[in-house]
């Protein structure tokens, strides 16, 4: 055999090795699932001058991680509250006349809330109607959450 050609072997063998050790090492995902739940507080009469808080609540199915959300208000002029709660805690929110809280947020990388299964997530909807008699308008949510996964 040549030089040349025990240089292409070497190499053919090197690449061949780096292909198997790759295919049959255990593989893990820089990413994971992201899976989506839909929470709702429905529209509810309100007088003038009144206060409103209406309540939605999720239970996580597993020990998840809360990582985003996407809020929608049904009356965003009424200068509503919204906040993503567990107990006392304000996961996310948007405060009173917030608009730039009503895009899809999502909390820094590598980060989340630690939601345990059987938890209560509440969706809470404050405000207060300084216009006509009217409607509440509802709020409605995505919330973004991962599993956990623990090693």
């Amino acid at each position: 055999m040549k030089r040349r050609d025990l240089l292409i072997l070497a190499a053919s063998c090197t690449l061949l090795g780096l292909a198997l050790f790759r295919l049959l090492s255990p593989g893990e995902t820089s990413t994971r699932r992201i899976s989506v739940e839909a929470v709702e507080i429905p529209s509810q009469p309100i007088k003038r001058g009144e206060s409103s808080i209406s309540e939605a609540s999720w239970t996580p199915p597993d020990d998840v991680f809360i990582v985003g959300w996407a809020p929608d208000l049904g009356a965003p002029a009424a200068l509503p509250s919204l906040y993503l709660m567990s107990g006392a805690t304000a996961i996310l929110r948007v405060e009173r006349g917030s608009v730039e809280g009503l895009r899809t947020t999502f909390l820094p990388s590598g980060t989340g809330y630690l939601a345990r299964k059987g938890e209560r997530i509440q969706l809470r909807l404050q405000l207060q109607n300084t216009g006509p008699d009217g409607e509440t308008g509802g709020a409605r949510v995505l919330i973004y959450f991962h599993p956990v996964a623990w090693r």
